[in-house]
Parts: structure tokens; sequence; C-alpha cells
């Protein structure tokens, strides 16, 4: 058999495939699957079938390699009311998701064995996606840290982690999974140290539309002159409630369009045109019902932080809190357990190499009273797990 020419053995299989098993295969009869990160909510938009006229292409056409005009500009047309500046449709990129924006931006900026600061703990996939570009994740622990002292320099932190071969900094804001939201002055204190270092910023804002901040989200390409340097990575998933659509736009700094699409093109050629039909048309969901579903996704983390007898990080966005699970002492063998009990948690250390003693719950990913019902079970395992050391 001929031999492969990378396996990326970096990139440990994912963990959540043998939680959903366990679930499966387990005997409770009321399975509450808090691993993953979704919500109950319905999505905003369905496929349908459309006529020429409502999109400008047919369901069986190509899409452009760079996104169907009519989405490109109804997404731009959002950045620039949500930014105040305008964003031209150039600056566009309709992607099959969060994760192929964040991996086209990754092969555009990394040449082989540049380095990537990632602000950790981190989205479960990011370390992974920088590997598969030919690059070297530098963990930089920062959110725990700010979770428990806002005062945390987590600026001095990253500064100690630039190197001569860091190209650019991944963050995610709210962070996924500790739900701790980085401010206007600290994303200024970020931005700044991008500029005097000459580093990209890979923004992931999949969770913008869960911010419960009185500020609500804020930019990275808003504050000071970042927009010069930032990628800001958005995505239908999370704030319209359409996983299964696969679509996500990216907006890149002006001049870079050309060798974006490129890489676009070369490893998809473009986006399902039935699934940009389908972001288009949820695109015109009203604010009210975007705001709507902000505030049962509070209630639901008001909900979840009330049952919890198990230390946890606040949350001030997103869809997630992560537990603290030291006191217990394994937290693989934690959410072993969980599983067996019928209820999903993400084990810790797929969200950073120094988290393996925490765990991953998304209070939206069933309803309130089974998420609830959910974490009776958790705090149970982790009484009786404490009084076993």
């Amino acid at each position: 058999m001929p031999s492969f020419g990378r396996t990326l053995r970096e990139i440990p299989p994912s963990p959540l495939v043998t939680v959903e098993r366990l679930l499966r295969s387990g005997a409770h009869e009321a399975p509450v699957g808090l691993q993953q990160g979704r919500t109950v909510f319905e999505p905003c938009a369905r496929p349908r079938a459309w006529e020429r006229a409502e999109f400008g292409i047919s369901a069986h056409e190509h899409a452009p390699p760079g996104g169907v005009p009519a989405l490109r500009r109804a997404f731009a047309e959002a950045a620039t009311a949500r930014r105040g500046t305008r964003v031209d449709p150039e600056q566009v990129l309709v992607t099959s998701g969060a994760t192929h924006a964040i991996a086209v931006v990754l092969h555009a900026v990394l040449r082989p064995g540049d380095e990537v600061l990632v602000l950790s703990p981190q989205w479960l996939f990011a370390t992974g996606l920088v590997w598969a570009a030919g690059g070297v994740p530098r963990e930089v622990p920062v959110f725990l840290e700010l979770s428990r002292d806002p005062g945390f320099d987590f600026t001095a932190a990253i500064e100690r982690a630039v190197g001569p071969r860091t190209r650019a900094i991944y963050f995610n804001n709210p962070n996924n999974p500790t739900g701790f939201r980085l401010d206007e002055p600290a994303l200024a204190r970020l931005a700044e140290l991008a500029e005097r270092h000459d580093l990209w910023l890979i923004a992931d804002n999949a969770y913008e539309n869960y911010d419960f901040s009185d500020g609500g989200f804020i930019d990275m390409a808003t504050v000071g002159t970042a927009a010069e340097r930032t990628f800001s990575v958005h995505s239908c998933s999370k704030t319209y409630a359409m996983p299964g659509t696969r679509a996500g736009h990216l907006i890149s700094p002006p001049g870079s369009e050309e060798v974006l699409t490129k890489w676009s093109l070369h490893t998809l050629y473009s986006v399902s045109t039935a699934a940009q039909f389908t972001a288009f048309e949820a695109l015109a969901t009203p604010a009210a019902e975007l705001a709507a579903r902000r505030e049962r996704a509070a209630q639901a983390w008001a909900l979840a932080d009330e049952a919890l007898e198990i230390p946890h990080t606040a949350v001030a966005g997103g869809l997630y809190t992560f537990v603290d699970l030291r006191a217990y002492g394994d937290g693989e063998e934690f959410v072993r357990r969980c599983a067996r009990a019928g209820v999903g948690l993400a084990p810790g250390r797929v969200f950073g190499e120094h988290c393996a003693d925490w765990a991953r719950i998304c209070f939206t990913a069933a309803a309130p009273r089974s998420v609830v019902e959910a974490i009776g079970r958790v705090n149970t395992i982790y009484r009786e797990g404490k009084g076993e050391r």
C-alpha cells in the first residue's frame, strides 16, 4: 500500500464520538447530550425551491467561488450596519461554515512551521486546523485566568509567547468553552499588541448573537486600526440555528480578497448554491427574533448556574460553562461516568492542554427542564466521586 504524505498524527480523534457512543450504549432511559454546541431553537430558514429572479442564480448552477453576489451584498450590508463603516461585498467570502473560513485564512497566511498563538481554552478544532495548514499552534492560557481575575494581564502572557515565527493570533469571543467575554478595552490592548508585532488577528465570531453583556457584541475589526489586520469569521450555525446548512462567511482586510478566494476555490470550489440561498433567507430574520433567542439563552444559563453545585466559570456570552473538576481528581473518568449515567459532557482536554481536569456543558443543547435534571445527575456523580477520595 502506498504511504500517506501527512497523517496529522498531531491531531487526536474527537473524544465527542466516544461520549456519543457511551450515551447510545448506556442504560439510561432519557440520555441528555450536553457535549455538543447547539441550541433547541428552530432554524431561521429552511431549504426550499426558488425562482432565479429571487437570488440571481438557479439551484442547479455552480455558485461563484467567492459566493453568490446577492448573498455577499447582504452579508456586507449587515457588517456595515454593525461596524458603522463600509464593508465592500468584495471583502466577503462565503464559506462552508466557520471551520472552512478559519482553514482558508490559515492556509493563506502561514508558511510551513509558522506559529499561531491560540488564546486558550479554545474552540476544540482550532489547534487541529493550524496543524492541518502546516503551522504550529501555541496555546496561550488566558480565559480561565481572566475568569478568576479580570485584572489578569493577558497581553503580557501573549507577549511572552510571541516568537520569530509567530504569524497570527486566534481567539473566539465570547469564548467557547468558558463564556468569558473580552470587552472593548481588552480588545484594544490585543489590537495594539498585534500591530506592535505585525501579526494577523483571526477573530472567531461564532457566538456574536449570544453576547449577554449590556454593551453587546463588539466586532474586533471596529477597534482602533484592527480592521487592516483582522479576519472576521462568522457562522450561520449558531446565530441562525442552521448547523446543517454549513454556511458562513469571512470578512477580510481590504486587499486580501484575491488570495483568500484562490484558497477557497482550490479547497471547495464554492459553497452549495442551495445552502447559500438558505443563508440569504436567514438574513431576513427580524432583529427582535434574534434578541429573543439571545434572552432565552441567557435564561438557560441562569438556570444552569443556579443548578450547578460544581465550581464553574461565570458566563457573559456563548452557550457554555466550563466546570472545574480539580477537586474530583480525574476529569476523563468524570466525563465517562456522566455518559454512563445518560449525560454527555465534553472533556476539557480537547479545549486546551492545561484543561484535562475540566469539562464543558452546553446549557442550550436541550430544553431547560432537561438540562436542569441532567445537571442534577452530574452533581450527584461529583459528590460521590469527591467522597471516594
